[in-house]
């Protein structure tokens, strides 16, 4: 076992060569690595001898122990900080814990109260510790891209789908679909999954501060990519709200390197939440004349909200030019030019959906135009 290593802060030299003295009577548990008189020294030490304890005065001069502990507690957080003081009422012990110590002891202190406190003190706080160094070595932040249209019916739930697909055959990343068009639900129907959880169930069921209180709650859909499935019912007052999106949002942001996510067709408070959030919109249209106007609409509105055009990403989907409008047509309208064009391709789709399989799975998806394209998409949206 390693021994616990022991920050000693106090302004009084005798204090501090009592407790040296006291730990080490127990060497092969504690090393003593410094020693502070002012909570100044405190901090300029963490960073070079890196202890696992600091035992800190609450009154000492320059810096106080109050004071240090607040800024121990957010500049280096898997620091334990136990407070030493002659002070034994209550209200101390409170402003000590508030500041962010983990414990709280009276002096003068024996043998016997001081090595338990210290050992009790780090044992319970070590699982704590392991949780936050995890958490800093996956925090991946992820790049959102949401996929959104105006109208349904227009594929954007299949182009989703299988852009999530294609990114997750890079196995250096690890991909989210998040369908969060909640009234639909699409996802965990082009998946055949039909009864797996939901963001709904999640939001209801789970303590959402942290991700592997929502982990159940995902479909592991391939090695390198995850989906959490909406729950697609449109009764009234079926809804997550817009906090538990923020907290999901934020706890999944950490853990994937890029996040597709499925929004509605409605610029409601949640959807908006999700757009806003994301580093790239992809707004999916068809060609037919109704929906290149609602997309106009909506892109015009989206632009009233201020969101920059290198952000909002034209997709015209089953792309062709056998209903007497043309690529330059659409191009006279929309001036910022269309990011992607994907070919209409409707076996191939109509077999995907029905099937359940995505048709980026098979082995030669890449063939098709409808393969290529979507490579091509993804090898963009990715620059």
């Amino acid at each position: 076992m390693d021994k616990i290593k022991i920050l000693v802060a106090d302004d009084m030299e005798e204090t501090r060569m009592v407790i040296k003295k006291i730990l080490n009577l127990e060497d092969n548990i504690f090393e003593v690595v410094g020693e502070a008189s002012n909570g100044e020294e405190v901090l300029s030490l963490i960073p070079k001898i890196k202890p696992d304890v600091v035992l800190m005065d609450i009154n000492m001069p320059i810096l106080n122990g109050l004071e240090a502990t607040e800024k121990i507690t957010n500049q280096y957080p898997l620091v334990i900080v136990i407070m030493m003081s002659v002070q034994a009422e209550n209200h101390y012990l409170k402003k000590a814990m508030f500041h962010g110590a983990k414990e709280y002891i009276i002096k003068p202190f024996n043998y016997k109260s001081l090595t338990e406190t210290i050992k009790r003190t780090y044992e319970k706080n070590k699982e704590r510790q392991m949780q936050l160094v995890k958490s800093e070595q996956r925090d991946r932040k992820g790049k959102i891209m949401s996929f959104y249209s105006s109208k349904k019916g227009v594929g954007k739930s299949v182009l989703a789908l299988n852009t999530a697909v294609i990114l997750s055959k890079d196995k250096n990343k690890k991909i989210l679909l998040l369908d969060m068009d909640v009234q639909v639900g699409s996802v965990t129907i082009l998946v055949n999954q039909y009864n797996q959880n939901t963001t709904l169930n999640a939001a209801d069921t789970a303590k959402l501060d942290s991700y592997e209180n929502i982990e159940p709650y995902l479909y592991k859909y391939s090695e390198n990519l995850d989906m959490f499935f909406a729950y697609g019912k449109t009764e009234e007052g079926v809804s997550t709200t817009k906090d538990n999106t923020r907290k999901i949002m934020k706890l999944l942001k950490r853990e994937y390197d890029i996040i597709i996510v499925d929004a509605g067709t409605h610029f409601n408070d949640h959807t908006l939440y999700l757009l806003d959030d994301a580093e790239k919109i992809f707004f999916v249209s068809t060609m037919d004349i109704e929906s290149l106007k609602n997309t106009k609409l909506g892109m015009r509105k989206m632009q009233l909200l201020g969101y920059d055009k290198n952000k909002v990403k034209l997709v015209i989907n089953r792309f062709t030019t056998n209903y007497g409008i043309s690529k330059k047509d659409v191009e006279k309208v929309f001036k910022d030019g269309i990011f992607a064009t994907i070919p209409e391709e409707e076996k191939t789709v109509t077999i995907s959906i029905n099937k359940g399989i995505p048709f980026c799975e098979t082995a030669k998806y890449n063939e098709k135009k409808i393969g290529k394209a979507l490579e091509q998409m993804c090898k963009d949206l990715s620059k």
